[in-house]
């Protein structure tokens, strides 16, 4: 049976980034559903749009930081952990959703 936390640093550098993206989307979504009250100023929208960028920028790297370290680890150094499994299988669908994004198939 495979060990349940990794054993290698870039395999815990992959668990490091998808819990920081997982601990990130609940603000997110907190943010999303604030969004259409504080739209009644010009500052107000900007300031709510900027923060959605930033936000949006850091599930970028967090994404695909995830998903780049958890194949590394599974690949290069033979890290079987569950978690860096499911680091990698997570990363792995934000990365085709990001693809997605960019191409134009999901708006």
């Amino acid at each position: 049976m495979a060990p349940c936390s990794p054993r290698t640093s870039v395999g815990k550098w992959s668990i490091i980034l998808i819990g920081l993206f997982l601990a990130m989307y609940v603000p997110f979504l907190l943010l999303d559903n604030f969004d259409t009250t504080f739209t009644s100023t010009l500052w107000s929208d900007n300031a709510a749009h900027m923060l959605r960028l930033s936000y949006m920028t850091t599930f970028f790297a967090l994404g695909l930081g995830a998903f780049v370290t958890g194949w590394w680890a599974i690949l290069k150094q033979r890290e079987y952990a569950v978690l860096v499994f499911f680091a990698a299988v997570l990363g792995s669908g934000l990365f085709v959703l990001l693809v997605m994004e960019l191409v134009g198939i999901i708006e």
